[in-house]
């Protein structure tokens, strides 16, 4: 019986094996394996692509958008409210930078799509919610949400007492963590 069972779950994984998450539903992508080193930037622009996958029936690549600058949900750390808006910044002009590579059209104003989000810092993690809704409905038409370890890469934009983790500092290029 156990040996039937171990065949199965073997055959189960080879045939999942090869299964991009987001074909399942599950946001997530091959980017953000644990263990492999984050790039903000390519989390940024991956979030952008899906986006502009999900949603180019409603709002064409050759249509205005505009994007909004992401919100924090800021964290409370020793009854103190840590804020980190550089990364939020940094995440909004990467989506930006995207969005026209792809061929829309950055406009401040009215626009036909609109790309908002949220993001926190969830323990050793990033969270990201990206939305686009219709400019001239207000309907959301595409979301893609995801997570990604906080590196170095994402650390040095953030406040040194955010995270939930221990707190860093960077040093001759490294991470080291200061007893505090």
């Amino acid at each position: 019986m156990l040996s039937r069972f171990a065949a199965l779950m073997i055959g189960c994984a080879a045939l999942l094996g090869g299964c991009n998450p987001t074909t399942v539903g599950i946001a997530a992508s091959p980017l953000f394996v644990e263990g492999q080193q984050t790039n903000l930037l390519s989390t940024s622009y991956a979030g952008a692509d899906q986006l502009s996958v999900q949603t180019k029936q409603r709002i064409p690549t050759s249509s205005t958008l505009r994007i909004l600058p992401l919100e924090e949900i800021p964290m409370q750390r020793n009854q103190k409210t840590i804020h980190n808006p550089k990364l939020g910044q940094l995440m909004t002009d990467q989506l930006h930078a995207r969005f026209q590579q792809l061929g829309y059209q950055m406009v401040e104003g009215d626009a036909r799509g609109q790309v908002s989000g949220l993001y926190e810092v969830i323990g050793k993690q990033l969270a990201v919610r990206l939305r686009m809704t219709d400019g001239r409905t207000g309907a959301h038409v595409g979301q893609y949400d995801y997570w990604m370890p906080i590196t170095s890469d994402i650390r040095r934009y953030m406040d040194p007492n955010s995270g939930g983790i221990p707190v860093y500092q960077m040093r001759d290029g490294l991470d080291q963590m200061i007893d505090r």
